[in-house]
């Protein structure tokens, strides 16, 4: 009877290959992105800034305040002229919003973005040898455009912190800029992360052992 003696079979390391969805699935992330972005544009770019204040009817301008008046018509004034230059004091915010055009700005960047990472969403989902590449690439294209944007934004503040009196505790506005700037570090760096691991896995074909199926072609039976 024939036999193979596996007992002197010497391991053979066969060649694996890596899984599609290691590239695969940073393609999908970006999908999820883009569409978050694109999303978010969208959503700045309909919100009403220069008719927002057409909803809520303008006070009525109190007048000069009562010296002599009840201490019920004071405090009726003091009430009156608060809410007069509540009102004021918000639609010189949107006005401030819509001049600095921060919503054009935020268009720009998130169509630079999405544009930009079409590519490279082809290039992993075809598998592209240099996809991970592009995917750095692209991060990084990112991240300037997300830290463009944080600086506008603290410019902007500046601008609307201005319109508030002098005694208003405020936080600095470079606060804004730097919470920003920290964000877009934050996030695209882990993406940065799982493109490196991903690369990794990709980069070299794993040796693994053989199955009972893989025999040597000289193995001696008896």
């Amino acid at each position: 009877m024939m036999s193979p003696q596996l007992g002197s079979m010497e391991e053979i390391l066969v060649p694996e290959k890596p899984s599609p969805w290691w590239h695969w699935g940073p393609a999908i992330g970006i999908v999820l992105l883009s569409i978050l972005t694109v999303m978010g544009s969208a959503l700045a770019a309909i919100f009403p800034y220069d008719s927002f204040m057409n909803h809520y009817p303008e006070p009525h301008q109190p007048g000069p305040y009562p010296e002599n008046g009840s201490a019920e018509e004071q405090s009726e004034w003091n009430r009156s002229d608060e809410e007069y230059e509540g009102w004021n004091l918000t639609r010189n915010i949107f006005d401030s919003i819509e001049d600095s055009g921060i919503q054009e700005k935020q268009i720009w960047v998130s169509t630079l973005s999405v544009v930009a990472s079409i590519p490279v969403i082809i290039m992993l989902l075809t598998r592209h040898r240099w996809s991970f590449h592009a995917a750095t690439i692209w991060i990084l294209f990112k991240s300037i455009l997300e830290s463009f944007l944080a600086m506008q934004v603290q410019y902007m503040m500046d601008d609307i912190f201005n319109m508030f009196p002098d005694h208003t505790e405020l936080p600095p506005t470079w606060i804004y800029s730097l919470s920003g700037i920290f964000q877009v570090i934050c996030c695209n760096l882990t993406l940065l992360a799982v493109t490196v691991v991903c690369s990794m896995r990709t980069a070299d074909d794993e040796m693994v052992p053989p199955s009972g199926f893989h025999l040597p072609d000289n193995t001696e039976t008896t």
